[in-house]
Order: structure tokens, then sequence, then C-alpha cells
């Protein structure tokens, strides 16, 4: 229903006007009745009617001023002049105004209900509009954030959802690797992301965009997020979190610096977010691609699965105090393969290589360095099986091999019986070999290792002294104690104690 306001100072109009028809049989009903403009005009302030009925001359205010002053207040709705005589004049001042139409005075039934009808159909197609409008708009309040994403300034700065809205704002971002269902997570979403946060979809990316939320809860939420989207849509999914601004306009900073991290995330695990300091955490340093390469081809020589994965772990810890965007990382894990392919193939050139062309794709078409290494690690462990390190092709290199051997498992139970067998050498011959070549006898050489490993370990870790007698080769501690006094004059504890002094001053 239509509401009807009556404005008349003649209380017999009044009453017949509410008389004459049955009001809501056209779509109305009077919501109430003022016998001069003041009250009336406070009336439509208060009541908000649809239609407003309003006698063209009363004292104090007259209907044309009413109008006026209810347009100039911001009324909307319809006006219709009642008036005891036709007059040109006045038609002209109602055209002005905008009024409907005007009923004269006595009211005709049929004159009043075509009128109603008429007023009817204008609000009802006003209504409907009004209504598609807000539908319009309710549809569209998702296109305006995404035009915040999108940098479309002009088109987001026109939308009432949007343009008004103040900081602080988080935005957030989940890179996806492989396609997903959209309306699917977005459905599950809702059940889950905040109400203060508006998700967008772009590309293969989750962009959520929290409206006055603390950056705590903003991260907590983020990691129940990702931990779904992981488990449920994509395990290679990886969440960053930009600096917190306080207007719209800076929201493609924020983009930048989410495209930033997730660049760096390259050689991180995807199970952390990343934020805006981690590129703090860099410390440029180039990676030591000579030692790393020299442990691999080891690794690759004497069959040591452990090995690779230790110089893998390396690889990965370093790259992750630098910090570096994914390109600078392939860059240099290409010139790291492609250093191990060149020493491999000087020493082994029987060996059946991949080609550069296909390191380069390996390289460059691995998603995260974690799934490089893997890749990388497969690679070497099948070279395995064409390279023995422990057959020496020429005098030349036969101690280096052996001495290589040596530093690397020097903890292990290493005779020079053992090193001949291995290297298919006679051991007497081994042995004035060795010694030729190095100034000292193999288990002379063997012990200035392993007490040099253990004095790292002592000045180092936290382990006790029969754990670190152990890992440098001796089960017997006694023993152990021995050879270490020999070599450096004091026991380990003494050892170790010394340092303390040194330190302390």
């Amino acid at each position: 229903m239509y509401k009807v306001l009556l404005i008349d100072d003649e209380p017999i109009i009044r009453d017949g006007m509410k008389q004459i028809i049955d009001w809501e049989q056209y779509g109305f009903t009077i919501c109430g009745d003022s016998a001069n403009g003041r009250d009336g005009l406070e009336l439509i302030r208060t009541l908000k009617p649809d239609l407003a009925f309003v006698d063209i001359r009363m004292s104090g205010m007259s209907g044309i001023e009413l109008v006026e002053q209810a347009k100039q207040a911001g009324y909307s709705g319809k006006f219709v002049i009642l008036s005891g005589y036709s007059s040109f004049s006045y038609a002209q001042e109602l055209i002005k105004l905008g009024i409907h139409s005007y009923l004269l005075k006595p009211i005709d039934e049929d004159e009043l209900v075509e009128i109603l009808i008429e007023i009817k159909q204008i609000l009802d197609g006003e209504r409907l509009i009004n209504s598609e409008l807000t539908a319009y708009y309710d549809l569209t309040e998702e296109q305006a954030w995404r035009a915040v994403i999108d940098g479309r300034l002009e088109e987001w700065q026109r939308s009432v959802y949007v343009k008004n809205q103040v900081g602080p704002f988080l935005l957030t971002g989940i890179k996806l690797r492989k396609k997903c269902k959209r309306d699917q997570i977005k459905n599950e979403l809702i059940h889950v992301v905040s109400p203060t946060a508006k998700v967008i979809f772009k590309d293969y990316l989750i962009y959520l965009l929290y409206l006055n939320q603390d950056q705590e809860t903003v991260e907590q939420e983020l990691l129940e997020i990702l931990s779904y989207i992981q488990a449920k849509h994509d395990p290679d999914a990886s969440a960053s979190l930009a600096k917190e601004y306080n207007y719209l306009v800076d929201t493609q900073k924020a983009i930048d610096q989410i495209a930033d991290l997730l660049d760096r995330g390259y050689s991180f695990s995807n199970q952390q977010l990343f934020q805006h300091s981690l590129n703090q955490y860099a410390h440029l340093t180039a990676l030591d691609q000579q030692q790393i390469s020299t442990k691999i081809v080891q690794a690759i020589e004497f069959k040591d699965h452990s090995l690779l994965l230790e110089q893998g772990e390396k690889i990965i810890d370093h790259f992750q105090n630098q910090a570096l965007i994914k390109e600078n990382v392939q860059i240099e894990m290409l010139e790291l393969v492609l250093l191990i392919t060149r020493k491999i193939k000087s020493q082994y050139p029987d060996t059946n290589l991949p080609s550069k062309h296909e390191w380069v794709d390996l390289v460059y078409q691995s998603y995260n360095l974690a799934e490089l290494i893997d890749h990388l690690i497969e690679q070497w462990w099948l070279l395995t099986e064409e390279i023995n390190g422990f057959v020496i092709t020429s005098d030349d290199d036969s101690i280096g091999k052996i001495i290589a051997y040596i530093d690397q498992y020097y903890a292990r139970d290493l005779t020079l019986k053992r090193l001949s067998d291995l290297f298919n050498y006679n051991r007497s011959y081994l042995g004035k070999k060795f010694r030729k070549e190095t100034g000292q006898y193999f288990h002379e050489y063997l012990e200035e290792v392993r007490i040099e490993k253990a004095k790292n370990l002592l000045a180092t870790s936290q382990e006790k002294v029969y754990v670190i007698s152990e890992l440098v080769g001796y089960s017997n501690m006694d023993y152990f104690y021995k050879k270490f006094k020999n070599h450096v004059g004091k026991s380990p504890k003494e050892y170790q104690k010394s340092l303390e002094t040194e330190m302390n001053n």
C-alpha cells in the first residue's frame, strides 16, 4: 500500500476525502491529515507519505510554499493540489514545481480515482526501477571490489559500497598452482572467512581484502584458510600478507608487495605465511658453487644418497637466507647444475648426461625450489648407475679421490685395507703412494682429520664429549681422549674450557 497524507484547512474536505472512495481498493491508505501548511510539512518529514493532497490556499503557508519547502528538504513523493477554482496561473506554477496534478473542489469521485490509478502506475514503475537498481548494486558490489584489485579507479570510486570505505586495510593473496572451481571455493570460504573480508578471484590468485581488522587475527585466519585449501583443493597453494594501508588507492602497492612476496616465497615452504618482512631476512652472499658441486659429485661417485640430500638442504637454506626473487634463484641453480655437469663430463666422459636444454627445462619448469631439488637429486642419483667413483682411471687422480673419500667419510670404520679394496689397490702399494703424495701415513692423516672435526664440534655444538667421540669415528672414548690430547695438548674438556675463557676475555 502507498501512504497518502491529506493537508487542507477545511475539515469537511478532509473527512469527505476519507469517505469518498475505498482507498485500499486502489492501492492506497491514508496515513494522516493536517489542517495547516506548517503542521502538514512536519508530517511530510516524519510520515514520508508517497502521495500528499495539499490545499493551495491555506492560512500561514500556501500549498505552493509547502511544496517548495518539502522538495528543498529532499521529499520525493507525489503532490496533488486541491483548489476551489481553476486558474491558468496556478497551473503554470504547478508545472514549474513538478506537481503531478490538481483537483477542483468539491472532489469528484471519478476524477479522484482516475488520478489515483495514474499515480499508482507511476509509483509502481518507480518502485520497480528502484528495486532493480538495488539489485544491480547488490550484484555489482563484488565487481566494485574487483575493480579495486584491478586498479580501475574510476569504476570503484562510483560505487556506493566502496568509495567511502575507510582503512586500515589488509590485503592477502593465496596463490593456486592448479585450476580450481572458483564458485566451489568461494561458497566454502563464506563459512570460514571473516565478515570483514572481501573475496576476489583473479587469475590463479584469491585476494582477501580485510576491512578494519587487526593483523594478528588476519594472520591466524589466513593460515587456517591456507591449510584448508591445501587439504581440499591444492596442496601447493601458498599465501602472503602485505603491509597495512589506510587508503584504497594504495591497494595496487599492496598487490605489488604480494606479487614480490610470492616470488621470493619460491625458496620457502608453502606451509608458512609470506609477509612484508620476508626480504628483510636477506643476507646477500653468493652460493659456494664450487664446494657444493664438489660434494654433489662425490655423492654421485660414492653412491651416497644421504650426502645428496644434505647438499640439497644446504642449497635450500642458502636461498632462504637470501630471500631472492624466483628468477635469481633459477639463474644461480642453473649455473650450479651446469657446473656439476661439466665436472662429471670431464672425469667421466662416457657418462650419458641430460643436455643443457633438458637441464634448463628442469630448472625453469619446477614450481618451487624444494620441487626443483627433488627433481635434481632424482636425476643425479640416476647417474650413480653409470659412475663408479671407486674406479681409478689414472694415477693422477687416485690419491685425490681417496682423500676426498676420507674427508667425507672419516667417521666410518676406515682402514688402509678397506680403502685399498674399495679403490682396487694393493694395500702396501697404496700405503707407500699415500705417504709419498701427502707426506703422512694414512692413519696419521685420518687421525688429523678426525681431531680437527672433533675440535670444531667441541667449539660449536652442545653435544656431550662421548657423543662427539662417536661422531668423529671413535667408539672408544678413552682412546679418543688419548688421541685428542696427543694432537691438541689438552683433553677435550680442557679444550672446551680454554675456548670459554677466550670468549670471556
